[in-house]
């Protein structure tokens, strides 16, 4: 929830909070949007078949509603972005995957040349070698969240949305839309089908990227908040490690009991829905008309409650799919036959 871009960690937290953020990051830092990225195309190539004009439909119709949940509840989120991109994503769907998967790295070449590369060489050419946290801002953010003006808190948030523009717009084309080309590349390439084929090569691919991924996230965390390191750390490492969480995900889907399958499976049935459930949870927990914990809890306690809620939603999720409960989702249907797609 803090504006992790505004401070270094390395300044902002202690003890076992730092050690804990540091854990955390190098799992998840810069993995997590990419991984979602992943994961949107091949459901695209995957759904490819109710046609082109239906999946744009479902995307605009999420991307509307995680625009309204980033106006209204949190700012930060990046998932319009997401959905924008796989916008793009559609021309690709259907078509060979070589021309999916050349285009996907060709715009990450770019994005590691121009905004990798170029930027630890200027970070290392530069007399601040360092982030430093801004305090003021960060300190901005607290006030306003805490507060329960409800109208300040969307105005930050229009601001947040906007401020960022060039940079998220950036991020968009040359770090989501190549993941989301990725996914649909691999599933055009029938990839669930070559981790059933080869498991012993996946699984030494596997090995390989996250190895790769999490090897150059330590880096990021030895170099002790450095703008080099944080570059190639969130840059490289973090696409390279979500990649790699793809495969598990993938690697795992294909060999669990298929109770256990169904039991996660339902939660991302209720995908959406559960997304803004979440958001409106976190909203209550930690805005000023709620219990007011913005800026005010440890990182352990922070993992904790994404733990909790994540449980209770698996549990609602599972709940709403045994009664058969409609929600957000019940858009996207094109018809009855299709509602256990």
């Amino acid at each position: 929830m803090m504006p992790l871009n505004e401070i270094n960690p390395f300044e902002y937290f202690f003890g076992g909070d730092l050690n804990v953020f540091n854990i955390t990051d190098i799992i998840t830092g810069g993995s997590v949007i990419p991984l979602i990225s992943i994961i949107i195309g091949y459901m695209l190539s995957q759904y490819g078949y109710t046609g082109k004009k239906h999946l744009a439909k479902v995307l605009g119709i999420v991307f509307v509603v995680l625009l309204l949940n980033a106006v209204l509840i949190f700012g930060f989120d990046a998932l319009p972005f997401v959905i924008l991109m796989a916008f793009i994503g559609l021309i690709f769907v259907g078509r060979h995957w070589i021309i999916t998967l050349a285009a996907s790295l060709v715009l990450f070449t770019l994005h590691l040349m121009f905004n990798v590369v170029l930027e630890i060489i200027t970070g290392l050419n530069s007399n601040i070698q360092h982030m430093y946290s801004g305090i003021q801002r960060v300190n901005e953010f607290i006030s306003t969240y805490r507060s329960t003006d409800y109208l300040a808190i969307i105005n930050t948030n229009i601001d947040i949305l906007t401020g960022n523009g060039p940079d998220s717009l950036y991020g968009a084309i040359f770090i989501i839309l190549p993941s989301i080309l990725l996914g649909i590349a691999l599933r055009e390439l029938n990839f669930s089908g070559f981790i059933k084929d080869s498991p012993y090569i996946s699984g030494g691919i596997i090995m390989v990227l996250l190895a790769g991924g999490i090897a150059t996230k330590l880096l990021q965390v030895l170099s002790l908040g450095t703008t080099a390191g944080e570059t190639l750390g969130e840059g490289f490492g973090g696409p390279v490690t979500a990649i790699g969480y793809f495969m598990i995900l993938a690697y795992i889907a294909d060999s669990i009991p298929k109770p256990v399958f169904n039991l996660f499976s339902n939660l991302g049935r209720y995908g959406l829905t559960s997304y803004i459930i979440f958001n409106i949870l976190m909203m209550f927990i930690f805005y000023g008309f709620g219990m007011a914990m913005y800026g005010q809890i440890s990182v352990q306690m922070l993992l904790l409650i994404v733990t909790a809620l994540y449980i209770l939603l698996l549990i609602v999720s599972n709940v709403m799919a045994r009664y058969n409960t409609s929600a957000l989702e019940q858009t996207f249907l094109i018809n009855k036959k299709m509602k256990r797609e």
